[in-house]
């Protein structure tokens, strides 16, 4: 189980270093704000189409889909640590994204199996590892570029230690998938795409797919603008601003530690959406790092309490189906301007494309307010969900871990 547990910390340590990079990568390669906004749009963007491997992890290897993607995303980290145009960063990360979602969705599919009952528990511990690997990329950045190996020697570290991991993936005897309900016929051959469309039709999974694109909002991208707000527009060094954002998220540990606990409380929504709005309210006024780092810790808190309660009821949803969940999940966020009855679904991947030129035109203080904005929109939507969490599993049952 720790290898599965662990994917969530590789991920999120690598996963940092496009966003945090932002104001030094786009200095040296003579970006705009606009072309930084579409590498950052493009990283969570392409899980429109790496939601398939959630598909094939309901059906295949777990083992080659997770391993792959590692080695996959460490290509992708060391091609961009190799960039020297706007285009081949595009190539980089879009291969970054891509892999990556083959990694965790393989690995989020296995941990439901080999977690059974505990699951609301593992995905807390999961994103509590995850969180800390929130803080690992901002001190692997802020180390190389104190240290003036710059910006590029973190993308080679982290595409070294994700190509590690690949190994220890390809070495795991990961749980086999389900087998196929028995159709009418008798048969187990079911199309994919039928599965996909069934699911889809779900409107909780609808319902899951917007409250998790508003969640994905606040992620990296609300970061790497927060960060350019802090050197830009208050004047603080990169190296301090990165480690303001980075240290703040310091929260996000606290919040997952006590969502990791046998026995708490239901994650009320009402304080997710106060530490949301609060937290990205104060990095915009705060006159002090201290404060701003207060602030962050809030949004960090947020984030993370609303995605344990999210996950954990998505991979839940359909027994045998997580990775297809999940994936018709993500793509509902990603897609869901094609339906303007739920357009919001769409933030995830708009409001890092609409803050780019916001930035560009108005300062990246305006940006930052577009932020403060979703946070607002965000306490709204999330005061209307009145979907339970899933069963919280007693102390008793959580201290033989299998696996």
């Amino acid at each position: 189980m720790v290898s599965l547990l662990v994917a969530g910390f590789v991920d999120e340590t690598v996963a940092f270093l496009p966003f945090g990079a932002l104001e030094p990568l786009r200095r040296d390669l003579d970006l705009s704000y606009a072309q930084g906004s579409i590498l950052l749009a493009l990283y969570p963007g392409i899980g429109v189409v790496g939601g398939v491997f959630g598909v094939l992890a309901d059906r295949g290897s777990r083992r080659v889909i997770a391993a792959g993607g590692a080695f996959g995303y460490a290509a992708g980290l060391l091609l961009f640590a190799g960039g020297t145009s706007f285009p081949m960063l595009v190539v980089a990360i879009a291969l970054m994204g891509f892999a990556g979602d083959a990694l965790i969705r393989a690995t989020d599919v296995a941990l439901v199996d080999v977690a059974g009952d505990r699951i609301q528990l593992a995905v807390a511990r999961a994103t509590l590892l995850g969180t800390v690997g929130d803080l690992a990329g901002p001190a692997l950045l802020a180390a190389c570029l104190t240290a003036g190996l710059g910006w590029r020697a973190a993308f080679v570290a982290g595409g070294l230690g994700m190509a590690a991991y690949g190994l220890l993936l390809a070495t795991q005897p990961l749980p086999a998938p389900h087998p196929l309900p028995v159709g009418a016929d008798g048969s187990r051959r079911h199309s994919g795409v039928a599965e996909v469309i069934a699911v889809a039709r779900d409107r909780q999974v609808l319902r899951l797919g917007l409250l998790s694109a508003l969640v994905d909002v606040f992620d990296e991208p609300f970061i790497a603008f927060a960060i350019a707000y802090l050197t830009v527009s208050r004047g603080q060094p990169a190296g301090v601003a990165i480690l303001t954002a980075g240290v703040g998220l310091a929260g996000g540990v606290a919040a997952a530690a006590w969502a990791s606990r046998a026995e708490r409380s239901a994650i009320a929504p009402s304080v997710v959406a106060a530490l949301l709005l609060g937290g990205a309210a104060t990095i915009l006024a705060a006159p002090h790092p201290i404060m701003a780092a207060a602030g962050a810790a809030g949004v960090g808190a947020a984030v993370n309490l609303a995605w344990i309660s999210l996950e954990a009821r998505v991979l839940t949803l359909n027994p045998g189906q997580a990775g297809t969940t999940s994936a018709v999940v993500s793509a509902v966020g990603q897609l869901a301007i094609l339906v303007p009855l739920v357009a919001v679904g769409q933030l995830a991947i708009l409001v890092p494309l609409v803050a780019g030129v916001v930035a560009d035109h108005g300062g990246v203080t305006q940006a930052l307010l577009l932020y403060v904005a979703m946070a607002a929109l965000f306490a709204v939507v999330n005061a209307r969900d009145r979907t339970p969490e899933p069963h919280h599993v007693p102390a008793e049952a959580l201290r033989s871990p299998r696996g």
